[in-house]
């Protein structure tokens, strides 16, 4: 493979697929919601919010819930926290190695770290599972 070649190497970057993941029965916004935590879950309640919208789940969790500790719990199975912290990142596309930080940081305090390899991850995301993240197409 020539240097060219080498540079014009695809980075895959991965996210929630919405329509996917509302297609598959589930609500994407109701899912959310449930990953709020537990003061604005009360909050939520009190306004009697069902559902609401994806999108301020995702601010709020950005800017408050994320920065609970215990947002993503060091026993958090690997998908779950694949999952939120691309909900604290709005769902922007993350490559590999960002979300590798992402948890890695999150858990930094854990004695036993869980295999964080990109190989790992990769297949994680790019694997069928229930909260249909995958790769985003690149744009050409």
């Amino acid at each position: 493979m020539s240097d060219d070649q080498t540079a014009e190497a695809v980075v895959h970057r991965y996210a929630v697929d919405v329509k996917a993941f509302d297609a598959s029965g589930k609500s994407f916004a109701f899912t959310v919601r449930n990953r709020r935590c537990w003061q604005c879950q009360q909050v939520l309640d009190e306004m009697e919010v069902v559902i609401g919208d994806a999108k301020e789940h995702m601010k709020e969790i950005s800017s408050c819930c994320s920065a609970k500790p215990d947002y993503l719990l060091p026993g958090t199975p690997l998908t779950e926290a694949v999952f939120r912290l691309l909900l604290a990142n709005g769902n922007k596309p993350m490559t590999a190695e960002e979300i590798r930080d992402g948890l890695g940081t999150a858990w930094s305090s854990v004695l036993y770290m869980k295999d964080l390899s990109d190989e790992l991850l990769i297949k994680l995301v790019e694997s069928k599972n229930d909260y249909s993240i995958g790769p985003v197409p690149v744009k050409k």
